[in-house]
């Protein structure tokens, strides 16, 4: 399994930023936080977290997306932290 503290096996892909878009835009915090004004705008698991300061965790659709169940990802939050 891989921890959030490690680097992504996910590939930064357009084939994976497809899946990424249908569930980030509906995520609390990418919401609240208007993340798509910053970069990464989305894969945050593959990518990184957002340049957004001070973001709080205030919810989390990761555990949602294919690609977290596929790449047995743990943690989420992955806009905020990695």
């Amino acid at each position: 399994m891989f921890d959030s503290a490690k680097p992504s096996a996910i590939e930064n892909t357009e084939e994976n930023k497809q899946i990424c878009r249908k569930y980030c835009p509906i995520c609390q915090n990418y919401k609240k936080h208007d993340l798509r004004r910053n970069e990464p705008k989305e894969l945050f698991c593959a990518q990184g977290p957002s340049s957004c300061q001070n973001m709080k965790e205030i919810g989390c659709f990761c555990p949602a997306c294919e690609l977290f169940n596929k790449h047995h990802l743990r943690g989420g939050y992955f806009c905020v932290r990695r």
